[in-house]
Formats: structure tokens, sequence, C-alpha cells
């Protein structure tokens, strides 16, 4: 039925709004004029209108033309927005001549917001509405109460308002475009008082919150509840001194709060903490008990002290891993109060890491190097029990010098005393390779060079005894030596670990060739004996040759019986040889002389 009738005041004021403004526009000549925003089917028309003339009617914004646009009457809808806006019209008579425009400029007046806000209060408060919109308006009761109700027609408070009761109140506003809302404001009962529950604790306990049973409960730490300090059906009060607080709690319903009940908290003195000393151990090693001194211990392994671990002054510890473990003692006296903690640790130390080292390797009589490791106070073990040490700090000398793979262990210690796992560290002396076999050579200087051969895996050939003279490698080394002489090198052999053998000495000799044997021509009478031809020279081989070219050894050594007898020139090479290396030939000759025929004798 409220509803009903809202509607039909609403439906009667905007009648009564439109006829209004229909009558101001059609008896309103005036070249400027008034509308307000939103209104629909607004007249204009030519007054008194010429008999045959036509109509054209033009608007520059702000709404809309409607029916008659050619006639001598429009209606024009208007938009929202507030502003002004020109309604040009042009008369074509019935002889099509054309007058001169005619114009109005309209102001859209913008409605007035009756929009307010009222909240439902609480019984023997005041209430008043905020006029979020147009101000200046009237407030008045939708419908008028009964219980001798009254209301501010200015503010909007009603006066003398009967808990419980909802009121519709409508605000009128009083402008040029008038507008209407309504809202409704209830008048909320107080509640009853509270029900709350005082507490006590022993200092430095959990200490217990207040509580208080209702809705919308709040808490205040004085009597005239001007010091809020919580909300909420629990209250931590914050407090841990020993000694004895007085909060007020009440209780509210729809914003309404009811009276209040006074609720204390009670915290009583506590025993002295207990002594107790810290331990620490290195990960791996005998974990010791903790030890704390006094009456009813209790040990805890949260600071809340929630969970209970043992009891009694001695405490043995579970951990055996890496880390800081805090433990919290405490003490009870007869009361029942529990100590503050004491705050106990055991802390497992972390082993260095294992410090970092590099194995070593050489060849057997080289300097063999020092093992290495990086870390703090760094120990030597031959052994890895760790049992024997054999030397610390680094580098570390091992006095090796055999073939063979030694293994050493290296741990660093750190400044909490612990010491590391052990990092495996060797070196190993390589054996060297035996040294390759080689031959010497023996050559003749002006003749072919033989190269120097050896047998062996990745020979090297030098010129010196120091070995720094690399001059070859390979088993076969060309010497490139031409001249006579004896040539020393010097090879070895290298194997897969880069050790170098000892040296295997090997000569090349050339040999000096050496000049042409002396040798005389011989002469000899047919019928005679006939010399033998004789050579000397530096060698004491001699060969003798029919053929310049030396190809048709005839005899060898000195002398040489031809075994020549008849008469003629005979022509021989004779060569002197010493180490292996023939001499130029001399060339050498027998003449067999003819001998002379004598006779007759004739007697004169």
């Amino acid at each position: 039925m409220k509803i009903f009738n809202k509607m039909i005041k609403l439906i009667s004021i905007f009648v009564l709004f439109l006829v209004s403004n229909q009558l101001i526009a059609q008896t309103n000549t005036d070249s400027v004029q008034t509308v307000c925003a939103g209104s629909l089917a607004e007249p204009y028309l030519i007054n008194p209108p010429t008999l045959g003339s036509t109509y054209q009617w033009t608007l520059s914004a702000g709404g809309t033309l409607n029916n008659g646009t050619t006639t001598d009457n429009i209606t024009v809808d208007w938009g929202v927005n507030a502003g002004t806006f020109t309604i040009t019209v042009i008369e074509t008579d019935s002889n099509g001549c054309q007058g001169a425009p005619v114009t109005v400029d309209v102001t859209v007046i913008p409605l007035d917001d009756p929009t307010f806000t009222l909240i439902d209060y609480c019984e023997g408060s005041a209430n008043s509405a905020i006029v979020t919109g147009t101000q200046g308006g009237v407030f008045t009761f939708t419908n008028p109460p009964s219980g001798g109700e009254t209301i501010d027609a200015s503010t909007g408070e009603i006066i003398s308002g009967l808990s419980g009761t909802t009121y519709s109140i409508t605000y009128t506003t009083l402008g040029i475009c008038p507008q209407t809302s309504i809202m409704s404001v209830t008048v909320n009962p107080l509640p009853t008082a509270t029900i709350a529950i005082s507490q006590t604790a022993c200092l430095g306990s959990v200490i217990p919150d207040l509580s208080a049973i209702g809705s919308a409960v709040t808490w205040y730490d004085d009597a005239a509840l001007t010091i809020q300090v919580g909300v909420g059906n629990s209250f931590a009060t914050g407090q841990t001194a020993v000694g004895v607080y007085t909060n007020y709690v009440t209780e509210s319903l729809n914003g309404c709060e009811g009276p209040s009940v006074p609720v204390t908290l009670e915290i009583y003195t506590i025993p002295l903490s207990p002594i107790a000393v810290s331990q620490t151990s290195c990960f791996g090693s005998v974990i010791p008990d903790l030890v704390a001194a006094g009456n009813t211990i209790t040990w805890y392994d949260d600071l809340l002290l929630t969970s209970q671990v043992g009891i009694g002054n001695n405490l043995s510890i579970p951990q055996a891993s890496i880390g800081m473990y805090t433990y919290y003692v405490t003490q009870a006296d007869a009361n029942g109060c529990e100590s503050n903690a004491t705050i106990v640790t055991l802390e497992i130390y972390t082993l260095p890491t294992s410090p970092a080292a590099i194995n070593e390797a050489a060849c057997e009589g080289s300097v063999i190097p020092d093992l290495t490791a990086t870390g703090t106070s760094v120990g030597w073990y031959s052994d890895a029990a760790l049992t024997t040490l054999v030397g610390n700090g680094s580098p570390f000398v091992t006095g090796q010098t055999t073939a063979g793979i030694y293994t050493y262990y290296a741990t660093q210690t750190d400044a909490n005393g612990c010491e590391s796992s052990a990092t495996i560290v060797t070196l190993e002396i390589y054996v060297l390779p035996t040294a390759p076999t080689a031959t010497n050579e023996v050559v003749c200087e002006g003749g072919l060079i033989a190269d120097l051969t050896a047998t062996g895996s990745n020979l090297t050939w030098y010129a010196d005894a120091s070995l720094t003279i690399v001059v070859g490698s390979g088993t076969t080394f060309t010497t490139g030596q031409t001249f006579a002489g004896v040539y020393t090198y010097f090879v070895t052999e290298t194997n897969i670990n880069n050790c170098e053998s000892t040296a295997t000495l090997v000569t090349l000799t050339i040999n000096s060739i050496t000049i042409a044997p002396l040798a005389s021509n011989q002469t000899a009478c047919f019928g005679t004996a006939i010399p033998d031809l004789i050579a000397t020279g530096v060698g004491a081989t001699f060969t003798w040759y029919s053929d310049i070219l030396l190809t048709l050894v005839v005899a060898n050594n000195s002398p040489f019986s031809t075994g020549q007898t008849a008469v003629g020139s005979y022509t021989y090479y004779v060569t002197d040889s010493q180490n292996g290396c023939e001499s130029p030939a001399t060339t050498v000759t027998l003449i067999i002389y003819t001998t002379p025929i004598t006779g007759p004798i004739s007697h004169w």
C-alpha cells in the first residue's frame, strides 16, 4: 500500500510539472526560454500561423525534434544534459517566398538532486539526515505517525522516536525543477548487559584472553567507556607484568551499545629462570647432555613452551644432524607458576668442506712436485682412517722419488676445531721408458750420406748431451751433414705419460776420401824381365783397374804384376782405399819396347 501511494504521488507531481511547462512554452514568446532537463513532448508553435505557409524547424542540440517539422507547431524531447540550445524556424509562404529565420534560445535546467542519507539510530540518541544532493529542501514523514513523534523539516531529525519503529522520510527540493526521494530509518532498541569471565595467569606463561558472550562486543580500559582497547568476544589484554587489571566490556546490537560489565585479569609472580649452560659439538662426535639447575625442571623445544621434550636437570639430546638446536628450560614453584624460560642451545657445527686439492704426476728422475690443498689448517694423512699424520699446511713435501702411486688424505680444520672429511690426493711417479736402440753410421765424404735411425715411440733427436737442442723427431733423422767428420747425436723416447727416456748416443762418421796414390810408369824391352807396377799412398789397400771407368779390377795391393810380355803400351789405373773410402785413380803405363834387329855383319 505504501509503495502504491508513493507511485501515485510521483505520477501526480510529474503530470503537474509537465502541464506547467507546456503552458509556459505555449504562452511564452520570449527569445530566451527555460525548460527542465528530461522534459518530453515540449510544444513550440507559431502564433498566429500564416495560412498556406510551411515551416522548417531545426534544433542546434540538446534534444530531439518530434512530429510536425514542416507545420506551424512541433514538440521537443529534451535530453538530460544542461545547457542553452537554439530552436530555429524558417517560413515559406504560399508564393514560395522564404522569410528570415526566427530563433528562440532554450536553456535546459538540470533537475534537482533529492538524494540524502539517513541511517538507523539507537534508542535515546539523536539522528539527522545528510543531504548529498540539492540543499535547502524540506523533510516530512511520508506517512504521519500516531505516537506523538515529530520531525525537524530542515534536518530530518526524528523527535521522540519509538524504539523498534521504522519511519518513512520524504525529502522534497525547492528549486526550479524540484524532485522528491524517500528513505526509511529504524530506531533500534538497546541490548542487555553481556556476560564476561575474569581470568588469572602466571607471569611469563601464556596470558589468557578475556572473553564475553554477545554480539559486537567492545572492550574499554575505563569505567566511563572513553578508552576503547579491543573488539570481539575475546580480548588479548597485552599485559605481562604482575598485577590485577580491570577492563569493561559491552555488547552492541544494530549499532546500539548496552551497559558495561567489569572483567579482571590477575597475573601472579613467577620463580626465577633456572641456570643452564649451552653446549657445542662437531658433527659426528659425541653429543653432550644439556644441564640446568633448579626445581621441577621442564625442557621445551619451542619458544611458546608448548612442545615438552624432557623433565629433570639433565636433557639427553637425540639430535645428530648439523644445526643450531634451541631449547627452553623452566622451573616451577609450589604455586604451580612456571618461570620464564632460559634459552639453552646445542650447536652441532657443520664440518668444513673437504679441501680442494690437485693430484700430481711426475716422471721418475724429474723434480717431484709438492702436493697442495686449499683450506684452513690443512692436515695430511697417509691412511684413510686418518690416524697417521704425515704433514701440516700446504704445500706438502712427500719425499717420494721412486716410480709408483702414492695416496694421501688431506683435511682442513675450521675455527670451531671441526675437521673435514678427507680429500684423496695422489702423487704418481711414472716409470721412464727405456732408451731407444739406434745404429751408428759410417759413410764416405762425397758419397750418399745415410740417415740415422732408431727404434722406439715418439723419438726426439738432440744435438747436445743436455738435451736442450732439438734437431729432429721420428725414427729416421736426416742430419744434413756432408763434410768429413764424426757427428754425435742423442735420441730419446717419450711415452704416453710424456716421460722422456735417457738418451741413446748415435754417431755419423763421414770419412774423407784419400789422395790419389803415387805410382811410376815402367818400361822394359821385349824379352827382358817385365817390372811390376808399384803404388804408394796413405792407405794400405790398392786396387788396379784396366779401364778408366774403374769397372774392371785386375789386381789388388802393390806391387802389381801385370803379366804382360808382348811389345806394346799397357795402361792401368790404381786407387788407394782407407776406412772404406776409395781415392781417385792414378794412371800408370807399362811400355814393352821391341828389340832392335841387327845384321848381318858385312866385311868391307
